[in-house]
């Protein structure tokens, strides 16, 4: 597996690596979609412990979280490396 796997289309983002040097060795995986039923945003992150097995964490954003975020990761995209 590449350590980085990135897919996004307008009703998914998902990426998924492996093997990072930061990384504790497991895989793990980021995916955000919108809710069926709600005006929000689904966040879920995977990460597999050492056992295999699979711990599953997730988030709800709100439209005012999102846009936070948004501003965020625009700033941070804009330092200086």
């Amino acid at each position: 597996m590449n350590p980085h796997q990135t897919s996004c289309d307008h009703d998914w983002f998902h990426v998924r690596y492996h093997g990072e040097d930061r990384d504790d060795g497991t895989s793990n995986e980021l995916s955000i979609k919108p809710a069926v039923d709600e005006d929000r945003l689904n966040v879920l992150l995977t990460n597999v412990g050492f056992d295999q097995h699979c711990y599953d964490n997730t988030l709800s954003l709100t439209r005012e979280d999102a846009a936070q975020l948004a501003d965020f990761l625009k700033e941070w995209l804009n330092r200086p490396k």
